[in-house]
């Protein structure tokens, strides 16, 4: 699982690994099929789309 803000194509996560290095951003996981991304202190710069990709094999689209 893959974190991405799509208008800056920034990858932010990977699995439970933070890219990015923005302390406000965090990552959950239930140890089965939730993920989820958490923004604190939301601010104005955060507004845009957030992107949860998956790889598998073969690629699939939803």
């Amino acid at each position: 699982v893959a974190w991405i803000k799509s208008d800056s194509r920034a990858i932010l996560a990977i699995q439970n690994h933070m890219v990015t290095h923005n302390p406000r951003l965090s990552i959950t996981h239930n140890g089965h099929n939730t993920w989820r991304l958490h923004i604190s202190n939301v601010q104005q710069n955060d507004s845009g789309t957030y992107m949860c990709q998956i790889n598998t094999d073969p690629m699939r689209s939803i």
